[in-house]
Parts: structure tokens; sequence; C-alpha cells
């Protein structure tokens, strides 16, 4: 633009005449004093920009001496390296924004990797900052009270730290127009202060697991304009204010995972018509569901689960038109299911298990064709399930566990469905063949019922199954198998129903199998030799209870992950196989619940986790204890009820993991191996009814968990050990039926390491042995020169003329 002007000029200047008059002189001259005063006001504008006014200059400096006081970033990471004194904040400063006046208005620097606290933040020089945004980073330290200076902020977000200290009531509570404050994942402590009610114009509030220690202020029922409160995840104890009913335009309540207590006062519902979200659950509050909350017509999530309600499910909510979620779970509820609940045709999450509901489920739970989840386990409900479940198409998670239901399982249409637990009902019939339409099926529960009928071989076309458990049934037949070689399952549980035939050829397929359970069947036949090579996954195999035979395979050895091996009550015969240090998992001790399965699913626009705890039956300490969620930390060998010999191989002491040890009811001989004592984590042993010999050794008292044990119906002799867990038994049976055993617990007392009534019963038993062997030799004496004299003519004609011969003397 300068160009322009001056080349004009220029050429009006040179093609200047003596002939041209006196005004057009002027006029040039007047165009050069324009143009210098142009020139001027450009160079004064530039001069401006390049030097900020003194406020932003102290900003700047005051957010320098503040990252100087930060520690050193990582080597891969700089998140501040933008700051500079070289550099204008406004204008390259990553996180800064400025508004008018070049006054820093947002610092926002969320997941940053920023270290260090915010104490050397001069928080006063920045009056004109409007949002301040420090979250997902590395801070400790407290919130400085100096906060109070930012008279200017609108929000406050400080989440996902670890800052400490509490929350500074008084200096948050001098923001006058702070609309947002966000301080939730941080590990702040002490109470929620009540000057907190003093901030009208608050919108949101998040302090979501800060480690609070304290009640609900009834101050902060003032803050009439809040709309979303989120104080979960604290130990907030005490009731509900009735008076929170003055936050008149609430939308969203979390008070979810605390110890709060007392009724839920009804004047929320009535107060809040836009509330559309609230989550109390994970509580102790008490009282019945206030009926009020069917005012509440904007209400969209409601979740009650996990406390102490009582009464019965109110009417009122069935006029709740918009409703997505009902969780009622856990509570003490009463009565039916209302037939009105179908009038939620909204309804997408429906769990009303673990209260005390009767009667049945009424058939207008067909008209909720939005349900994905329908979970009903451990009430009462009976009678036979209405044919209307096929309706719910779009349904993913059925849970009707641990009810009366009678009847045949009906037929589900829902192509979607991902988990299906009926069991623990009374359901009878076949197995549902509905079910093998279920492509997207992974997890399938008809434990205890009354099933029957053989098991169809299309349920291992379903590719997607992790969990199948048909246990406690009656079904039978021979396991099917399948030409699918592409299974997913990870636990299998038929036990205790009647399936007949070999070892299920079908899982040889099953490569990701950590759980088989066969036990309580009429299985035969030998374990295959694959089952190392196919399964080598395995952590969990139970067989007892069936008619396998043959000796225990050397391929058993191969699985490495293997914590739990019950074989007993079978026919297996032979040795203890050698090797049992390969069993690496039962080495070491297990320390963690390792067996939770989780899937992940989108429900309400929410991530749904659907998980389930695995479990297993285990026989220990004469008893049968189903483990559940524990069962990562069981390592066992049950080898009882077999006809299996030889000597106890003293590498199974090496196994330090194991938790019990059964090798009762076989015919063991040899010793107990010295070393027992290694096994530090044993709680149950039990030897009972072998052919074992020789003394206990000593080391057995240092089973320090021990707290079952059985040696009785053996061939043991010497003094009992004593000391540690050992003089806690006190049964003195579980030694019994070892006559050479002396000492606590039994009545034969020891003297210098051997019992007087041992010595004595031992002559004794001398003595009869004597005896036996004298009466013994007699009669085969006896029985061989009478013998002789029966069988062979020439040796009784001698006798009876020796005879003869001598009487004839002694007559003489």
């Amino acid at each position: 633009m300068t160009r322009s002007l001056l080349r004009p000029a220029a050429d009006a200047i040179a093609m200047a005449s003596a002939t041209r008059t006196r005004t057009r002189t002027a006029a040039a001259l007047l165009l050069y004093a324009l143009t210098f005063q142009l020139l001027t006001r450009a160079s004064s504008t530039t001069a401006v920009t390049a030097s900020p006014p003194p406020a932003a200059v102290a900003e700047a400096r005051a957010l320098l001496r503040w990252k100087s006081t930060l520690p050193p970033p990582g080597p891969t990471r700089a998140p501040l390296s933008s700051w500079s004194p070289a550099t204008a904040a406004c204008a390259s400063w990553v996180g800064v924004a400025c508004g008018a006046g070049g006054r820093v208005a947002e610092i926002a620097l969320p997941g940053a990797g920023i270290a260090g606290t915010l104490a050397a933040l001069d928080l006063a020089a920045f009056p004109a900052l409007a949002g301040l945004n420090l979250s997902g980073n590395r801070l400790t330290g407290a919130i400085p009270a100096s906060v109070s200076a930012l008279t200017s902020l609108v929000s406050l977000d400080l989440s996902d730290n670890a800052l400490t200290g509490g929350i500074p009531g008084a200096a948050l509570a001098a923001l006058p127009v702070l609309r947002v404050l966000v301080l939730r994942n941080n590990s702040l402590g002490g109470a929620i202060p009540a000057s907190l009610g003093g901030l009208r114009t608050l919108e949101r509030l998040d302090l979501q697991a800060t480690g609070l220690v304290s009640t609900l202020p009834p101050e902060m029922g003032g803050v009439a304009s809040l709309s979303f409160l989120d104080l979960s995840r604290n130990n907030l104890s005490g009731g509900l204010p009735p008076s929170f009913a003055g936050m008149s335009k609430m939308k969203e309540l979390y008070l979810s995972r605390n110890r709060l207590s007392g009724t839920i006062p009804p004047q929320i519902f009535k107060n809040w018509p836009n509330l559309t979200l609230l989550y109390l659950h994970y509580n102790a509050f008490t009282g019945t569901i206030p009926a009020e909350i069917g005012e509440a017509k904007k209400l969209l999530r409601l979740s009650l689960w996990s406390n102490n309600l009582t009464g019965v499910i109110p009417a009122e909510i069935s006029g709740l038109p918009s409703l997505q979620m009902l969780h009622l779970g856990q509570n003490c509820l009463t009565g039916p299911i209302a037939p009105s609940l179908g009038n939620l045709t909204q309804l997408v999450i429906l769990v009303l298990s673990f209260n005390n509901l009767t009667g049945m489920v009424p058939a207008e739970i067909g008209s909720l064709t939005a349900l994905q989840d329908l979970d009903l386990i451990s009430n009462q409900l009976e009678g036979e399930l209405p044919p209307t479940l096929s309706l719910l198409k779009d349904l993913y998670y059925l849970s009707l566990a641990s009810n009366n239901f009678v009847g045949t399982i009906p037929s589900f249409a829902s192509q979607k469905l991902v988990s299906a637990e009926l069991n623990g009902n009374k359901f009878s019939g076949g197995f549902p063949l509905s079910f093998c339409q279920f492509t997207s099926l992974e997890i399938l529960d008809l434990s205890s019922n009354q099933l029957s009928g053989q098991l169809p071989s299309c349920i291992w076309d379903l590719q997607d199954l992790m969990f199948m458990d048909l246990s406690n049934n009656a079904l039978s037949g021979d396991v099917l198998a399948s030409t699918n070689s592409n299974l997913s399952l990870e636990s299998l549980h038929l036990a205790n129903n009647r399936f007949t035939g070999g070892f299920p050829s079908i899982t040889r397929y099953l490569k990701m199998l950590s759980v088989l359970d066969l036990g309580g069947n009429v299985f035969s036949g030998a374990i295959p030799s694959w089952i190392g090579s196919r399964l080598p996954l395995l952590r969990f195999l139970r067989l007892r209870s069936n008619r396998f035979n043959g000796s225990i395979p050397l391929q058993l050895l191969q699985l490495s992950h293997l914590q739990l091996l019950d074989l007993a009550s079978n026919n297996f015969e032979g040795h203890i196989p050698c090797g049992l240090t390969n069993l690496t998992s039962m080495i070491r001790p297990q320390t963690e619940f390792n067996m939770r399965s989780t899937m992940h699913h989108q429900i309400l626009y929410m991530q749904a986790d659907f998980y389930y705890a695995d479990r297993v039956d285990v026989n220990w300490k004469m008893q049968t204890y189903e483990f559940q969620g524990a069962i990562a930390l069981m390592t066992g060998i049950d080898l009882s009820g077999n006809s299996i010999n030889g000597e106890i191989p003293t590498e199974l002491t090496n196994l330090q993991g194991l938790r019990f040890l059964n090798l009762s009811r076989n015919h063991l001989s040899g010793t107990i191996p010295v070393s027992i004592g290694d096994l530090k984590l044993l709680e149950s042993l039990d030897l009972s009814w072998n052919e074992l010999s020789g003394h206990i050794p000593s080391g057995i008292s240092e089973l320090i968990s021990l707290s079952s044990l059985n040696l009785s119906n053996n061939m043991l002799s010497g003094e009992i050990p004593t000391g540690n867990q050992l003089q806690t038994l006190t049964d003195p049976s579980i030694y019994s039926n070892n006559f050479g055993l002396c000492g606590f617990p039994l009545s034969i007392s020891c003297l210098n390491g051997s019992s007087i009534q041992t010595l004595d019963r031992s002559k004794e038993f001398e003595g009869v042995y004597v005896y036996y062997s004298i009466i013994a030799g007699v009669v085969f004496g006896l029985w061989l020169w009478f013998g002789s004299l029966v069988l062979f003519a020439p040796w009784r004609i001698s006798f009876f003329y020796y005879v003869d011969c001598t009487h004839r003397k002694l007559m003489r």
C-alpha cells in the first residue's frame, strides 16, 4: 500500500513544470504530508503489537516462574516446551488463550503430563482468567487459597490428579461467577465445605472419588442454579437433606457408593421437574420408594441398587414415559411385578434382582420391546414364563436364575442374546434347541434344573460361547461331537448328569479351555493321551465320581497351568506318575483373582460390562464347597477312592502351592515322604485307608496352615509328632487303626521315644506270634503225618504194625 501511494506522488513531481498552477503544487505537497502521516501511524501500530502491555508481560512471567518450579519433563515428553521468553504467550504458547487487551483468558493443559504442585503459580496475576483446566496430570499438594483471586473464573477443572489437603471452601466461595467446579479423582479428603452453598452461580459440581469424609451439608440446597452434582465414590454418611429440594434446576444427581442412610426425601421429586438421572446405588437408604417419584416425568435413569429399601415397587413408576433404566436390585422389595410396568415402552434396562418379589412374570413384560437387559435373579418368582418373552428381540442379557420357575424354557427370539442365565429353577423338558440359533451367545447357564434327554450337537456350533454350565440336571446319553474346530469355550461344566460314553471327544477342539468339570456322571474308559497337547490352558480338571479307568496318563503332566486335579472315585490303577514338578502352577502359590471373564457391550450409550465369576466344587476337609470368585486361589490334588498303588513320590512335596492333598482309599505303600513339611500352604491332608508304614515324619508339624488331617487306617508306628498346628488337631480318630502309634492325642503315652504299652504290646504280639507259630507247627506236623498215613498204604501198614508191637510189649 505504501508503494502504491508513493509511486503516483513521484510521478506527479516528475511531470511538474513551471507552467502548472500553484494549486497543483499545493496539492502535491499535501499528498506528501498525508503519506508521511500514514507511515508514522503504521509504524506506531507495529510497535504496539510487538510490545505487549505490562499486565500481559506479568502474566507470562508468572507462568514461566511456575514452569521453572516443575520437575523436568521425561525424555520423550516436554509439555511446556513452547513456553519461552522469546515468544509471545498469546501467540504460540500451548494451552494458553488470550482475550481482549492481550490478557490470559484460559489455561487448558488436560493430560499434558505435568508434575509438581500449584504452590508457585501466582494466580493473582490472572484477573481475566475465565477457564483453568489442568485435569489428567500428576499434580500433587494442595489447591492454593490464592484461587480466590480469580474473580473472573467461570470453570475450574483439576480432576484426575493427586491433589491433597481438602477443598478450600472459603477461597472457592469467593469466586462470584464460577459455574463449573470439577475436582474428581483426587485424594483431597476432609469434609464438604458448607461454604460451597454460597456459590449461587454454580451449575456443575463434580467431587467424585475425592476421599471426602463427611455428611451432606444442608447449605448446599441453596445453590438453586445447580443442575449437575456428583459426590459418588466417597465416604459420605448421614441422610439426604430435604433442603436439597431447593436445587430446583437439578438434572443429574450422583450419590452412589457412599454410606448414606435414612429415607429418600419425597420433596426432591416434587421440586426437580427437570430431573433426568438419579443414582443412589450402593448406600444404606431405608424405607419405601416414594410414590412422588411419579412426578419426575423427565426421568430417564433411576438406580437404587444395593440399599435397604422395603415395600412394593410403587405403581407411580409406571407413569414415567421416558424411563430407560430402572435398577432396583439388591434391596428388600416385596410383592409382585406389576403388569403396569409394561407401560414403560422406552425401558432398555430392567433390574429387579436380589429382592423378595413373588408371583409370576406378567405377560405385559413382552410390551417392553426396547428391552436389552432383563435381570430378575434371586427372587421368589414362580410359575411358567410367559410366551410373550419371545417379543423381546433386542435382548442382550437375560437372567432369571434362582427363582421357582417351572415348565419348559420358552423359545427366545433375540439374535443379539449374549448371556442367558436360567440356572437354579425347576425347568423341565429337553435342552432348548432355540439356543443353538443364538450366534452371539457367550454365556449359557442352565445348571440346577430338571432338564433331561440328550445334549444336541448343534450347541458346539456357537463359536463365541465362552462359558457353559449344564451341571445338576438329568441330561443323558453320549456327548456328541461336532466338526467345528474353532470354539471359544473357556469353561465347561457338565457335572452331575447321566452322561455316558468315553471322555468327550469334543473337548479336543477347546484350545481355550480353562475349566473342565465332568464329575458325577457315567463316563468310562481312559483319559485320552491328547489331553496334554490339546488343552494347553487347562487349570481345573474335575473327573471325580465316574467310571474312568486305566493309569493316570503322563500327558497330564504337560498341563503346566493345572491348579486342580480331581480324579477321585474312579477306577484308576497303577502308580502316581513321576514328573509332578512339571505342574508349575502347583509349585508357586496363586495370589490373584484372575478367573473373571468380562464382556463389553454398549447399552444406553454406556459401556456395559457383563462378567461371570467361574466356580468349581472342591471336596476338602471332608465336605464339598463351591468356590466362586476365589477359585483362582485354589490348588490341590485329589486321587482318592481308586486303586492306585506304589509309594508316594517324594517330588510331590515340591508342589508348594498345594492347599489340599487327598490320596486316601487307595493301595499306597511305603512311608510318608520326609519332606512333607515343605507344603507350607497345605490346609487339608488325607492319606487314610492305605498301607503306609513307618514313622510319621516330624516335618509334618511344620504344616502351619493345616486344619484337617486324616492318617487313619494305615500301618504307621512310633510317636506322633507335636507342635504348631498339630496341637489343634485333637480328634484321636485321625490316627485310629495304626496299632504302632503313641502320643497325643491318643491315650497311649510314649516313654523315651517308645511306649511302655507299645513294648508290652510288642511282647504280647511276640508271645502270640510264638504261640500261634507252635500251634501252626503242630497242626502242620500232624496233618503231614496223618496225611501221609491216609495217602500212602505202606506207611499206614507199617505204622499200625508198630502200634500193635508196642501194645503186645506193654501187655507182657
